[in-house]
């Protein structure tokens, strides 16, 4: 797991912290899940950048459920294949 930046600055978000956060996830050849900003119109800032390089979203939910989720897709995805595009299946994303 990688913390980064806070989207939201002075309580508006900052589009250009949305866009480098999300490219960094694209960036990590480990990264097989995003837990995005749970204001829906910053994940779709982020949203099309995660697409390009197959990586699941998870927005809108709390920080607790969205790692329970993305944990459990990398459990029930196993060791076939590629792991980020079974989690990416397993959530439907």
């Amino acid at each position: 797991m990688v913390c980064l930046a806070d989207s939201a600055v002075q309580g508006r978000l900052d589009l250009a912290v949305i866009g480098a956060n999300a490219r960094r996830a694209t960036e990590d050849s480990t990264a097989v899940g995003y837990i995005g900003e749970p204001d829906p119109a910053a994940s779709r800032f982020s949203r099309p950048i995660l697409e390009s390089a197959g990586i699941a979203q998870l927005s809108g939910l709390s920080g607790r459920t969205a790692m329970a989720k993305l944990l459990g897709a990398i459990r029930e995805a196993g060791s076939s294949g590629s792991l980020r595009e079974s989690v990416r299946d397993s959530l439907g994303a």
